[in-house]
């Protein structure tokens, strides 16, 4: 956690993490009553088996409603409700609009909260193996020291030997010079800055040109070590490897890190189409996104963003706060498909669509021409 410090940490805060840890090697990771989750099948196969468990508990219901899983927030004792521990559930199992989980929805859920562990996981050791090296480095310097004092203290003088290989040593800082100057910004990138973690989505370019409003190229971190930080890419399944030197100049965007995601929708109408059509295909989409309380949180905006009265259009842009952050960049642009479909649907029903002009044509034929047709 980024706002915990060391002198907050206690043995028993240790103990706790080193025994939550060993719980995720475990083959019931979650608990017993869930079942074996020690595979991504095993936790799809047991969470379709509590979810057939939790049926029995509606009365006959085919669908489960949310408030047979916010029963775990109620008091034992005197029947109250812990509106923290019901806030959380309803994160992680996010219901439709009229309350209700779907297998498919319920099953998801928990293979997010399963995929999560296992990139705390992956993160976890990656963090050791970092810990490690530079704990290596760490050595080095000490024992460097050490010796310097010990030479010292033998009465062995050691600047006479370091002057006597100045010459040496400033050839080799020639030629390792800027190498140790891009090794010592890698260092500084992965133990002080650190812009991401394993399993985080990134997309890395020039700071100084604009990125793109429908998001940037990404790439999945897979390991990072005190030299190098392993990608893969997120499109074409193709691993590649970065210096950390050459990063620490570079802007990362980090897709789990940032805020919810803004989708952007743009729409051309033809600019004959009245404005009450407009405000009818605007409450149209809105009531669509609020059905979807699993895909969308809202409709952030809905305006004109250019008005071409020669080409007879009139550009609207429609802004969406998807549920998801960039990290989950698949689940974010089925939703964006779906939304575009329905939009390009709603625009014929109501007659909006925009038919672009056919380009003119020039059929000139005269000296020199040849018959060809241009435009």
């Amino acid at each position: 956690n980024g706002g915990s410090t060391a002198s907050t940490v206690s043995i028993n805060d240790v103990l706790e993490f080193r025994q939550a840890v060993l719980c995720l090697d475990q083959k019931y990771p979650f608990s017993r009553s869930f079942g074996p989750a020690k595979t991504r099948e095993d936790c799809i196969k047991s969470s379709q088996q509590v979810y057939e468990k939790l049926l029995k508990e509606t009365h006959g219901r085919n669908v489960l409603h949310f408030e047979t899983i916010a029963r775990i927030a109620l008091d034992t004792v005197d029947g109250e409700l812990d509106e923290d521990m019901a806030r959380s559930l309803l994160r992680m199992f996010p219901p439709d609009r009229e309350g209700f989980l779907t297998t498919v929805d319920f099953v998801k859920s928990c293979d997010k909260i399963y995929r999560k562990l296992r990139t705390l996981r992956a993160a976890i050791a990656n963090s050791m193996q970092i810990e490690r090296a530079f704990e290596k480095i760490v050595n080095w310097i000490f024992f460097f020291a050490l010796s310097m004092v010990l030479l010292t203290i033998l009465k062995f003088d050691p600047w006479t030997l370091f002057i006597s290989l100045s010459g040496l040593i400033l050839s080799f800082a020639f030629i390792f010079g800027r190498a140790a100057s891009n090794y010592f910004e890698g260092l500084l990138l992965v133990l002080v800055r650190r812009p991401y973690d394993i399993g985080d989505r990134i997309a890395i370019s020039n700071p100084q040109i604009d990125t793109s409003s429908d998001g940037s190229s990404a790439w999945f971190v897979e390991g990072v070590t005190l030299f190098t930080t392993t990608v893969r890419n997120a499109t074409t399944n193709e691993v590649a490897t970065y210096s950390n030197g050459s990063l620490a100049s570079s802007r990362i965007i980090n897709g789990a890190r940032s805020p919810k995601a803004n989708v952007a929708v743009y729409l051309k109408f033809a600019s004959d189409v009245p404005y009450e059509k407009v405000v009818v295909f605007r409450s149209v989409v809105e009531s669509f996104v609020k059905d979807r309380p699993r895909q969308w949180m809202s409709m952030s905006g809905f305006r004109a963003t250019r008005i071409a009265e020669n080409e007879g259009y009139i550009e609207y842009k429609i802004v969406l706060e998807h549920v998801e952050k960039w990290q989950n960049v698949v689940a974010i642009l089925e939703s964006k498909a779906d939304v575009y479909s329905f939009c390009l649907e709603v625009a014929k029903k109501l007659d909006m669509k925009y038919q672009a002009p056919p380009l003119p044509v020039n059929l000139a034929f005269g000296p020199g021409k040849s018959g060809h047709i241009t435009e």
